[in-house]
């Protein structure tokens, strides 16, 4: 299991230090763990959650990092994916991962202490309905009815501020945007390489305002 990851950080061109590399090991285990009582991700198997999961989740790393903005909001984080991946190799950012499952919160703020993240990572176990704060760039991965909560959305992305989807297939991406009542202009569309994993894999950046 151990040795895809390293195999996807190598053909992804991260340089990971070994900090971060313990760091990301840690929360894998702690995931593997809880998962089993929980049920946070879908994953047959460890490496279908390093795949499917992890790597997809640093398949856009480096899209993100690029973002300008001090605050991270991650909406519907659910295992922390990817706002606790993104706060281990994102030091100069504060996190808040917004999560209404009780449980899974927990999952949230247990790992985040572990890993020493408390300090600029915070666990918001509310509804997106009830966020009062505005983020320098909002994270969403596996988000349902995007056009339906794109009003929401926006209003917890900043004035300057960005939203960064992971998202599928293309098609799916011109539904979402079609929904939420957006041109096409109005995002970007890049696509994502996520090792071992023939599927196709986009980021959807928006500029609200």
């Amino acid at each position: 299991m151990m040795n895809k990851l390293n195999e996807g950080i190598k053909q992804l061109g991260l340089e990971v230090s070994d900090e971060e590399s313990g760091k990301l090991e840690i929360y894998i285990n702690e995931l593997l763990i809880w998962n089993a009582k929980l049920n946070l991700v879908s994953a047959r198997d460890g490496d279908q959650l390093i795949v499917r999961h992890i790597l997809d989740c640093l398949a856009g790393l480096e899209y993100i990092r690029s973002l300008e903005g001090e605050h991270v909001g991650d909406l519907g984080s659910g295992a922390g994916l990817p706002g606790m991946i993104m706060a281990i190799f994102m030091k100069d950012r504060r996190f808040t991962l917004v999560e209404r499952s009780g449980k899974k919160a927990g999952f949230l703020r247990s790992t985040a202490a572990l890993l020493g993240l408390v300090d600029r990572l915070q666990v918001a176990d509310t509804d997106l309905r009830n966020i009062k704060t505005e983020f320098d760039i909002v994270t969403l991965r596996a988000f349902r009815d995007f056009g339906d909560f794109y009003g929401e959305i926006k209003k917890v992305t900043s004035r300057n501020g960005c939203i960064a989807a992971y998202k599928g297939r293309v098609a799916s991406i011109r539904y979402d945007l079609d929904s939420a009542k957006l041109s096409s202009d109005a995002a970007e569309i890049r696509p994502l390489r996520v090792p071992f994993l023939d599927e196709e894999r986009h980021m959807l950046i928006i500029h609200p305002w």
